[in-house]
């Protein structure tokens, strides 16, 4: 079967950004992927760290990072608690991976998946710009 399956499609930055000349996404917004017990009850240790960016045509990229950046997550979820800012994250080694899953009710779910190793901030802004200014 010498057909052309979805691992084999190489993408990158240009194929899930607003636009192709992106440098980087904008994070909607974080939260914490935690481990489970045997159970399948969550722990309280800290799996991965998730940012949600905001991608092509609107759609949501959730991106994975391990837990080594724990204080850049922290440092980024304290921005998007306490202001109304935009905050746009370029990735260190960022993999993409398309997938197609066939559900138990037949249907086709299908996405792309995103890890990257870590992320810098390339520029923070503030959303609203309501600012009475006297001449």
């Amino acid at each position: 079967n010498n057909m052309f399956n979805l691992r084999n499609l190489r993408l990158n930055l240009s194929n899930v950004a607003p636009t192709t000349n992106a440098k980087g996404l904008a994070v909607n917004s974080v939260r914490e992927v935690y481990e489970t017990d045997a159970d399948g009850n969550r722990t309280g240790i800290v799996k991965e760290y998730v940012l949600e960016c905001a991608g092509y045509r609107g759609a949501v990229l959730p991106v994975k990072f391990p837990t080594s950046i724990k204080e850049k997550f922290q440092e980024i979820k304290k921005s998007l608690d306490t202001s109304d800012v935009m905050i746009t994250v370029n990735f260190t080694n960022l993999k993409l991976t398309p997938y197609a899953l066939l559900t138990k009710q037949g249907t086709v779910l299908s996405g792309v998946s995103a890890k990257a190793d870590d992320f810098n901030i390339i520029s923070t802004s503030a959303d609203d710009f309501d600012i009475d200014v006297e001449m």
